[in-house]
């Protein structure tokens, strides 16, 4: 996508600000690592045989909402400042309308106690997961649900943006372009359609409307300390030779995994459209006049490399031909800086990394994937992106979704059997580079 294109539509944006200190952390979700008793798209996927690789579930998996203290304690002595978490929606309204009041004041303890340690909580309010009542009622695509969204998080963030809590970062929603990719394209993900091109636009759109939203209710209470993002899974995309095709094939898929989602948020333009949906058109008035973002979360993993075909589905993407993770994804450092160069010069606003990992059981792959990840971010900042923050993937090993618990992510080793955490070797990695970048 043409830079001088996209300029004609982004709109400006609210003021720069720089981090002081640099926020250096860990994260995860809710669903990865509490242990959920409540019923949720995620608990049904998880129950259906075949639908998780190694057939585990995560009705236990770190029994974070117990034992968060202990994962807190770890990050204190890897010497970060900063841990993104998330709400479980389906925690706080198990039934329509039916709020848990006692497992909100719950969260509001998890982030107290992250404070104490001196971590500053990044908070995520969708990671993936629904309510079984709201899938029941057409999920994503649900022509309510960007309100009952906006209910949500309007009572989340009204709690634990006021003091003692005073989370100030927020996600509202969590790579919605991935979501609606395993959801409604490859069926790996709930609501599991396949090739569903016009449900995967529709919820899109939904994810969108309902983050503009969000940011509006939030901005009425007059707290200029609140910062609202999504985090957008951000591939660098490049084409198989220097052919003209190939690189419209690069730039195509560009736009409609990278920039389509935050275009829409950053201008209040909606322009939704993939092969076989239809075109999803409409203006949203942004709060206050200017872009919802006032920062934006990135989560980089790695490149892609395009070509287009003369058979279906044409654009053609695959991973690049550099050394893989366990997941057989390139593992690619250069692209973080590609990644943080480009959104800088697209939306011109600070950039917070929210997740960058990588999936390595034996930890051979991790030390060297940490230190040459940070160097790319190192490079973009001597280049002027405003980075304010990084936030490694993630602290522990946690539930990886459609791949269960054999996929291992953590700086820290768990013992799912007996639940003992032990850090390994990349985790002194990390901690030596966090602490040479405070001397």
């Amino acid at each position: 996508m043409s830079r001088l294109w996209l300029s004609c539509f982004l709109l400006a944006s609210a003021p720069a600000f720089a981090a002081d200190p640099f926020y250096w952390g860990v994260g995860h979700s809710a669903f990865q690592v509490e242990g959920s008793p409540v019923e949720s798209d995620w608990t049904r996927w998880t129950r259906i045989p075949g639908k998780i690789a190694d057939g585990s579930n995560a009705d236990r998996a770190t029994d974070f909402w117990k034992r968060y203290e202990e994962d807190f304690d770890l990050a204190k002595t890897l010497g970060a400042n900063a841990f993104r978490l998330s709400i479980a929606w389906e925690r706080l309204e198990p039934k329509k309308g039916a709020w848990d009041e006692d497992a909100l004041t719950h969260y509001e303890k998890i982030v107290l106690a992250a404070r104490a340690r001196g971590l500053e909580p990044v908070v995520t309010l969708h990671h993936f997961v629904l309510p079984a009542w709201l899938v029941d009622e057409g999920g994503l695509e649900s022509k309510d649900f960007p309100g009952l969204f906006a209910a949500y998080a309007d009572r989340v963030v009204r709690r634990l943006s006021n003091s003692p809590a005073s989370v100030k970062w927020w996600v509202t929603i969590n790579e919605p372009m991935v979501l609606t990719h395993a959801g409604y394209l490859t069926g790996e993900w709930p609501p599991g359609r396949t090739n569903d091109a016009r449900g995967a636009m529709r919820a899109a759109a939904n994810m969108a409307r309902a983050h503009l939203e969000t940011v509006r209710r939030a901005r009425t209470l007059g707290n200029a300390a609140l910062k609202f993002s999504v985090a957008a899974h951000y591939r660098v995309f490049q084409p198989k030779t220097d052919r003209i095709w190939h690189r419209a094939a690069a730039k195509l898929s560009n736009w409609a995994f990278n920039w389509q989602f935050l275009e829409a948020v950053h201008t209040g333009k909606l322009r939704f459209w993939m092969p076989g949906s239809e075109f999803i058109r409409e203006t949203i008035p942004l709060p206050d006049g200017r872009s919802s973002l006032d920062y934006v979360g990135l989560n980089y993993y790695g490149r892609m490399i395009t070509e287009l075909g003369f058979d279906a589905p044409f654009v053609k993407v695959s991973e690049g031909p550099g050394p893989k993770n366990d997941l057989g994804w390139e593992m690619y450092p250069e692209g973080l800086s590609i990644a943080l160069k480009e959104l800088h010069d697209g939306l011109g606003l600070p950039i917070f990394v929210t997740e960058n990992g990588v999936a390595d059981a034996l930890d051979d792959k991790r030390p060297n994937f940490v230190a040459n990840h940070v160097a790319a971010l190192k490079y973009a900042q001597s280049e002027g992106v405003n980075v304010v923050g990084y936030l490694h993937w993630s602290l522990t090993d946690n539930f990886e979704w459609a791949k269960g618990l054999v996929s291992r992510f953590g700086l820290v080793e768990v013992d799912y059997a007996t639940l003992e955490k032990k850090p390994r070797a990349s985790f002194e990695t990390y901690r030596k580079i966090i602490e040479e970048s405070r001397e």
